[in-house]
C-alpha cells in the first residue's frame, strides 16, 4: 500500500490518527477538518462539497475518516464520492494485514475484516432490493446476497480453525506449567516498546521497529540469565476504541495475556500527559476482570527526559501499584524488573497436609502439582504431602484445609 494518495477527515487534529496512516505509509495529500456530523454522511454537506471540489483535481486513491462510520454513512460515502472510504476501524484492520507474516495472524486480520463487514453487507443488500443495484465498497456490481453467505461460511470455517489454535495453545500452556515455568506477558499499548523489551529480557533475536502493530501473534521466549524457569510472551498491541468484533479476532492471541501468572503492563513515559492517562484507561479497559496483583505496571524509555514523571508514576500507583521505571532500549533497571519479578513468582508459602487415603483428593493434588513445589510425598494408608506455593495461592490451600477438617 506504500505511495496510496489519500486525504484525511477528522474531527480534530489526531497524531494518532496521522501515525496509523503514516504506518501504512500512505502519501497524504490534504487533511479536512469538521465540526459538524452528519447522520447521512458523518460529515456535513458542505465538508463533502469542499471534498469533492479537491477530488476534481487531484488523484486519491482512498479517504480515510477518523472515527466509526455507520453502514448507511459508508454507502452514501463511496457513493456520493466515488472512491474507497476506510473509517478508522478499517485503517487498522489493513494495518493488522499488512503486518500479518504467518498462517494465525492472516486467519486473525481476515476475521477482523469479515467480522466488520457485516453490517455492511447488510446496508448493501437492503439497497439492493430497494433496486439500486450498489456496486461494493468501491469494487463493482457483486451479489451481495451470495457473498454474504460466502463471508458467513467464511467466518464459520476461520472460528474453527482459530479455535484449534487456541486449544494448541492450552496443551502447551499445560506441558510448560507441569514442567515448572511461569509465564509473564508483555502487555500494553501499541508502540509502547513491548518487542524492544522482548529482546532485552530474551536475548533473542526479535525484530524491533518504530511502528505500530510490528506484532500481531505473541511470541515466547524464556527469560535469559536467571536460573527460574521463566517463559516471556510478546503481544499485540492495544489500542483504543476498538470494537468487540474486532477484539475477539484475536481471541487467540490476547488469551496468552489473560492466562499468564504475571502481565507486565508497558506504558510509554515519553509520551504527552493526556495521552498517557488515554492509554492507561485503555489499556485498564481491555485487561478489566484480571486480578491486580496479577499486573506489573512499567513505565519506559526512561533514557529520554520526562518533566512530569512523578505526576505519571502518581497516576500508575494509584490505578495499579507503584511502577518500575525502565529503559528497554539501555537496559536500565532491568535488573530491578526482574527481580520484582522473582519476588511475584516465588513459592514463599509452606504447607504440610495429611490426607486420608479413603477419600477422592485428585482436583487438590492436581492444584498442588500445578502451581506448587513438592518437598515431600509419602503414602502410608494416608497421603502426606509437603509443598511451597506462592502465597497468592493460599486462600485456595487454606479452604481446601478448612474443608478437608471440616469432614473428618
Amino acid at each position: 500500500m506504500a505511495g496510496k494518495k489519500v486525504i484525511i477527515v477528522t474531527p480534530q487534529e489526531d497524531r494518532e490518527f496521522l501515525d496509523l496512516a503514516g504506518s501504512l505509509d500512505f502519501d497524504v495529500l490534504g487533511i479536512f477538518t469538521f465540526r459538524h456530523y452528519s447522520n447521512e454522511f458523518f460529515v456535513g454537506k458542505g465538508k463533502i462539497e469542499e471534498i469533492k471540489e479537491f477530488l476534481k483535481n487531484n488523484t486519491v486513491d482512498k479517504i480515510l475518516i477518523n472515527g466509526k462510520l455507520k453502514s448507511s454513512q459508508w454507502y452514501n460515502l463511496e457513493k456520493e464520492l466515488g472512491i474507497e472510504v476506510l473509517d478508522r476501524v478499517n485503517l487498522i484492520i489493513e494495518i493488522f494485514a499488512d503486518r500479518a507474516r504467518t498462517k494465525e495472524a492472516r486467519l486473525q486480520v481476515e476475521l477482523a475484516k469479515l467480522r466488520y463487514q457485516i453490517p455492511v453487507l447488510k446496508e448493501w443488500i437492503h439497497r439492493a432490493r430497494k433496486g439500486e443495484h450498489p456496486g461494493f465498497m468501491a469494487g463493482g456490481e457483486y451479489d451481495v446476497d451470495q457473498y454474504y453467505l460466502l463471508v458467513e461460511r467464511r467466518i464459520k470455517k476461520i472460528r474453527e480453525e482459530l479455535e484449534k489454535v487456541r486449544k494448541e495453545r492450552e496443551e502447551r500452556r499445560k506441558k510448560r506449567s507441569r514442567r515448572g515455568y511461569f509465564t509473564v506477558a508483555i502487555a500494553g499499548y501499541t508502540n509502547s516498546g513491548k518487542s524492544q523489551l522482548m529482546k532485552s529480557l530474551s536475548g533473542e533475536q526479535v525484530i524491533v521497529e518504530n511502528r505500530m502493530f510490528s506484532t500481531l501473534v505473541s511470541k515466547t521466549s524464556r527469560i535469559a540469565g536467571i536460573k527460574k524457569r521463566i517463559l516471556i510472551t510478546d503481544t499485540v498491541g492495544f489500542i483504543r476504541n476498538l470494537p468487540p468484533s474486532v477484539i475477539e479476532a484475536f481471541n487467540a492471541t490476547l488469551e496468552e495475556i489473560f492466562r499468564a501468572d504475571i502481565i507486565i503492563l508497558l506504558l510509554d513515559g515519553t509520551d504527552e500527559m493526556d495521552t498517557f492517562r488515554e492509554k492507561l484507561d485503555t489499556d485498564m479497559d481491555i485487561l478489566k476482570g484480571v486480578e491486580k496483583w496479577k499486573i506489573l505496571p512499567v513505565i519506559n524509555k526512561i533514557d529520554s527526559h520526562i518533566d512530569d514523571i512523578e505526576e505519571k508514576v502518581s497516576m500508575v500507583k494509584e490505578a495499579l501499584s507503584e511502577p518500575i521505571l525502565i529503559s528497554a532500549k539501555t537496559g536500565e533497571n532491568l535488573d530491578i524488573l526482574l527481580e520484582r519479578i522473582a519476588d511475584m513468582l516465588d513459592y514463599n508459602a509452606e504447607y504440610s497436609i495429611t490426607l486420608s487415603g479413603d477419600r477422592d483428593y485428585m482436583g487438590l493434588l492436581s492444584f498442588i502439582y500445578e502451581y506448587g513445589d513438592i518437598i515431600q510425598f509419602k503414602v502410608d494408608g494416608n497421603i502426606y504431602i509437603k509443598f511451597k506455593i506462592n502465597s497468592r495461592f493460599s486462600g485456595q490451600i487454606e479452604r481446601f484445609i478448612k474443608y478437608i477438617k471440616g469432614n473428618d
